[in-house]
């Protein structure tokens, strides 16, 4: 095609769209319309952002409080507890919403000129790393704490029930040593009462065995006697 078969075809498609809007077929909108319309969609945007952030910091925050945070670092078996630990509905509602995120987005041209997967993967990242750094602050362990005295409105009392979190793995023990014997010490959680920890010589521990008194301790072992476990594996943790 030329450049005067472009020029007419311009100047046919013109005369086209200035006839439909002398006829009323197409209504003209004033700027503002769009304007407001761009500034919807950002505050979209930023909301949906804030609540991917809130819903993943939340997941790891969990992961963290059980003590399934640490299992990987007791090996292959360590990872399967993490597996059945992770909460995933929480997992399940970040999905749906960073697909929402990408559909709003892909409206800009600084996301749209970019691949799918990469875009996708950039907003992943974006939400792992801010939603770990959110997971590190006293945040969600106060208002869990709150939601647990009923200190909390219904909304925010509500993603702190056990809905959204994983049941504990049976393997898994989370406790304060309270006294210390010949390789073994008792633990206490307020949900289980006291456990015996059993170690061995094939018990991992991948932070050290230099334990005391009032440390917090994750332990995944085996039943052997009541109220009594030999471990597989003993971290210190953060209270």
């Amino acid at each position: 095609m030329n450049e005067e078969q472009q020029s007419e075809k311009s100047s046919s498609v013109r005369s086209g769209v200035m006839d439909a809007i002398q006829k009323g077929r197409i209504q003209m909108r004033p700027r503002w319309h769009f304007v407001l319309l761009s500034i919807l969609a950002l505050v979209g945007v930023l909301i949906l952002f804030l609540t991917l952030l809130y819903v993943s910091s939340l997941a790891l925050f969990f992961l963290r409080d059980s003590g399934v945070w640490v299992a990987p670092s007791f090996g292959m078996r360590g990872w399967w507890t993490v597996v059945r630990g992770v909460p995933w509905f929480l997992v399940f509602l970040v999905a749906i919403f960073i697909l929402v995120l990408e559909l709003l987005v892909r409206r800009y041209a600084f996301v749209y000129q970019k691949p799918l997967l990469a875009s996708v993967v950039g907003i992943l990242i974006l939400i792992v790393v801010g939603g770990f750094a959110i997971a590190q602050t006293p945040m969600h362990r106060q208002l869990a704490l709150s939601a647990r005295h009923g200190d909390l409105p219904p909304p925010l009392q509500f993603w702190y029930g056990d809905m959204f979190r994983a049941p504990q793995p049976d393997e898994l023990y989370r406790g304060v040593i309270i006294s210390i014997g010949d390789h073994q010490f008792v633990i206490v959680d307020p949900g289980t009462g006291t456990t015996t920890v059993i170690l061995t010589p094939r018990t991992r521990l991948p932070y050290g065995e230099d334990f005391s008194v009032g440390a917090s301790v994750v332990v995944i072992g085996d039943v052997v006697a009541t109220d009594t476990i030999q471990a597989f594996g003993v971290a210190e943790v953060d209270n």
